[in-house]
């Protein structure tokens, strides 16, 4: 268990720990799940997301990257990586909180992405493709909400993009 200076330290900078993982994400690496989305759509159909999920070619590598980075940031070892359910994915958790922070994966082959900010993230229509594959898999139900959830912000966001065409022209 870490020292009370080490817990505050901890609990001051913890709101960081997303942009952190974010800047050791390289230009070989894609971006995808809640994060992916929330890149592509307005802030206002932005979901709360728990972890960022990464596609990596060398996903234990870029896992031990984040950890290091996060560890010299917090000032002690509070960072650790483990397996995920997942075979191929590694997970990089927080030793304070327990809490997953980023899952790496190699993926089966590389899916479409697009330059976000600097970022590449996978695309609107590959999540939406993934979603809805997902929702006629009965052993995912577990991610049957989330997905319909994805499909029915992706769907408000093209319905609004398309009104707002309109009224430019």
């Amino acid at each position: 268990m870490p020292n009370t200076k080490n817990l505050k330290r901890y609990y001051m900078r913890d709101r960081k720990i997303p942009s952190l993982i974010l800047s050791t994400i390289g230009n070989k690496e894609i971006i995808h799940g809640t994060t992916a989305l929330n890149a592509h759509l307005p802030k206002w159909l932005d979901r709360q997301t728990d972890d960022i999920d990464v596609f990596s070619s060398t996903p234990k590598k870029d896992a031990r990257q984040a950890e290091r980075l996060l560890d010299r940031q917090f000032g002690f070892d509070a960072f650790a990586l483990k397996p995920a359910l997942h075979e191929g994915t590694t997970k990089v958790y927080s030793k304070v909180t327990g809490r997953g922070l980023a899952d790496f994966t190699k993926p089966d082959k590389r899916p479409p992405s697009k330059k976000i900010k600097g970022k590449r993230y996978v695309t609107l229509s590959y999540i939406n493709k993934t979603a809805k594959k997902t929702l006629k898999d009965k052993e995912s139900a577990f991610r049957h909400a989330k997905d319909k959830d994805s499909i029915q912000r992706i769907k408000t966001f093209r319905k609004f993009n398309k009104n707002t065409r309109k009224k430019k022209k």
